[in-house]
Protein backbone atom coordinates (compact mmCIF):
# COMPACT_ATOMS: atom_id res chain seq x y z
CA UNK A 1 0.00 0.00 0.00
CA UNK A 2 1.37 2.97 -0.96
CA UNK A 3 1.35 5.93 2.06
CA UNK A 4 0.30 9.95 0.64
CA UNK A 5 3.17 11.89 1.40
CA UNK A 6 2.53 14.98 3.55
CA UNK A 7 3.64 17.62 1.56
CA UNK A 8 1.36 16.45 -1.39
CA UNK A 9 -1.33 17.02 1.24
CA UNK A 10 0.15 20.63 2.30
CA UNK A 11 0.31 21.00 -1.74
CA UNK A 12 -3.49 20.15 -2.38
CA UNK A 13 -3.93 22.29 1.19
CA UNK A 14 -2.60 25.13 -0.13
CA UNK A 15 -4.23 24.58 -3.74
CA UNK A 16 -7.81 24.93 -2.33
CA UNK A 17 -7.09 27.26 0.13
CA UNK A 18 -5.59 29.48 -3.34
CA UNK A 19 -9.21 28.43 -5.18
CA UNK A 20 -11.11 29.67 -2.32
CA UNK A 21 -9.30 32.89 -2.38
CA UNK A 22 -9.77 33.73 -5.82
CA UNK A 23 -13.48 32.79 -5.95
CA UNK A 24 -13.83 35.09 -2.88
CA UNK A 25 -12.20 37.91 -4.34
CA UNK A 26 -13.70 37.62 -7.79
CA UNK A 27 -17.29 39.34 -7.32
CA UNK A 28 -14.81 42.40 -5.88
CA UNK A 29 -12.85 42.58 -9.41
CA UNK A 30 -9.73 41.30 -7.32
CA UNK A 31 -7.96 38.30 -7.29
CA UNK A 32 -6.86 36.25 -4.33
CA UNK A 33 -2.70 37.48 -3.85
CA UNK A 34 -4.62 41.14 -4.06
CA UNK A 35 -6.58 40.65 -0.91
CA UNK A 36 -3.83 38.72 0.70
CA UNK A 37 -1.28 42.23 0.21
CA UNK A 38 -4.19 43.74 1.13
CA UNK A 39 -4.39 41.87 4.67
CA UNK A 40 -0.85 41.50 4.81
CA UNK A 41 -0.30 45.23 4.72
CA UNK A 42 -3.39 46.11 7.26
CA UNK A 43 -1.10 44.05 10.08
CA UNK A 44 1.88 45.78 9.35
CA UNK A 45 0.51 49.18 10.46
CA UNK A 46 3.94 49.77 12.80
CA UNK A 47 6.59 49.27 10.05
CA UNK A 48 7.55 50.98 6.58
CA UNK A 49 6.81 48.25 3.92
CA UNK A 50 8.59 47.97 0.90
CA UNK A 51 8.38 45.74 -2.59
CA UNK A 52 10.80 43.57 -1.28
CA UNK A 53 8.66 42.88 1.68
CA UNK A 54 5.87 41.48 -0.52
CA UNK A 55 8.66 39.46 -2.27
CA UNK A 56 9.73 37.87 1.37
CA UNK A 57 6.23 37.12 2.88
CA UNK A 58 4.58 35.63 -0.81
CA UNK A 59 7.95 34.01 -1.87
CA UNK A 60 7.57 35.38 -5.21
CA UNK A 61 9.97 37.15 -7.28
CA UNK A 62 10.80 40.92 -8.17
CA UNK A 63 9.25 41.12 -11.18
CA UNK A 64 6.12 39.12 -10.00
CA UNK A 65 5.87 41.54 -6.78
CA UNK A 66 6.42 44.79 -9.08
CA UNK A 67 3.37 43.51 -11.32
CA UNK A 68 1.20 43.37 -8.72
CA UNK A 69 1.99 45.97 -6.78
CA UNK A 70 1.52 47.85 -10.60
CA UNK A 71 -2.09 46.71 -10.74
CA UNK A 72 -2.82 47.50 -6.86
CA UNK A 73 -1.71 51.10 -7.85
CA UNK A 74 -3.87 51.35 -11.38
CA UNK A 75 -6.79 49.96 -8.79
CA UNK A 76 -6.43 52.71 -6.43
CA UNK A 77 -5.86 50.03 -4.09
CA UNK A 78 -2.29 50.84 -2.87
CA UNK A 79 0.15 53.81 -3.19
CA UNK A 80 4.17 53.92 -4.05
CA UNK A 81 5.70 56.94 -1.56
CA UNK A 82 8.80 58.11 -1.71
CA UNK A 83 10.73 56.57 1.74
CA UNK A 84 11.97 59.40 3.83
CA UNK A 85 14.97 57.05 4.22
CA UNK A 86 15.76 56.62 0.79
CA UNK A 87 14.55 58.29 -1.74
CA UNK A 88 14.90 55.49 -3.97
CA UNK A 89 12.67 53.35 -1.99
CA UNK A 90 8.84 53.58 -2.27
CA UNK A 91 7.10 52.47 0.67
CA UNK A 92 3.85 50.74 -0.08
CA UNK A 93 0.41 52.05 1.59
CA UNK A 94 -2.93 50.97 1.60
CA UNK A 95 -5.51 53.65 -0.43
CA UNK A 96 -8.41 54.18 1.43
CA UNK A 97 -10.32 52.25 -1.05
CA UNK A 98 -7.97 49.35 -0.28
CA UNK A 99 -8.44 50.03 3.72
CA UNK A 100 -12.29 49.37 2.71
CA UNK A 101 -11.51 45.66 1.74
CA UNK A 102 -9.22 45.10 5.32
CA UNK A 103 -12.40 44.15 7.44
CA UNK A 104 -13.82 41.45 4.49
CA UNK A 105 -10.33 40.05 3.84
CA UNK A 106 -9.92 39.80 7.76
CA UNK A 107 -13.52 38.10 8.11
CA UNK A 108 -12.69 35.53 5.10
CA UNK A 109 -9.48 34.63 6.20
CA UNK A 110 -10.68 34.40 9.76
CA UNK A 111 -13.23 31.78 8.70
CA UNK A 112 -11.00 29.80 6.70
CA UNK A 113 -9.12 29.37 9.30
CA UNK A 114 -11.71 28.25 11.61
CA UNK A 115 -12.49 25.91 8.53
CA UNK A 116 -9.60 24.53 8.63
CA UNK A 117 -9.77 23.13 12.51
CA UNK A 118 -13.29 22.83 12.51
CA UNK A 119 -12.92 18.89 13.11
CA UNK A 120 -9.93 19.15 15.74
CA UNK A 121 -10.00 19.79 19.58
CA UNK A 122 -8.08 22.38 21.23
CA UNK A 123 -5.34 20.91 21.69
CA UNK A 124 -5.02 19.05 17.98
CA UNK A 125 -5.94 22.85 16.50
CA UNK A 126 -2.45 23.90 18.76
CA UNK A 127 -0.37 20.95 17.68
CA UNK A 128 -1.55 21.74 14.02
CA UNK A 129 -0.58 25.31 13.80
CA UNK A 130 2.83 24.42 15.21
CA UNK A 131 3.11 21.69 12.79
CA UNK A 132 2.99 24.47 9.92
CA UNK A 133 4.88 26.98 11.94
CA UNK A 134 7.75 24.76 11.94
CA UNK A 135 7.72 23.50 8.09
CA UNK A 136 7.36 27.40 7.43
CA UNK A 137 10.76 28.51 8.94
CA UNK A 138 12.52 25.52 7.50
CA UNK A 139 16.00 26.90 6.14
CA UNK A 140 16.81 25.85 2.72
CA UNK A 141 20.12 25.89 1.38
CA UNK A 142 22.16 26.80 -2.06
CA UNK A 143 24.76 25.02 -3.66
Amino acid sequence: MITRRLGAWLRDAEHQMNIEMNDFARPYGLTGMQLSVIDFLSRQSERVVFQVDLEREFHVQRSTASLLVKRMVERDLVTRVVAPSDSRKRQLQLTTKGQSFVPIVQAHLEQQDAKMVADLTEQEAAAFQRALRNVSHWQTTKE
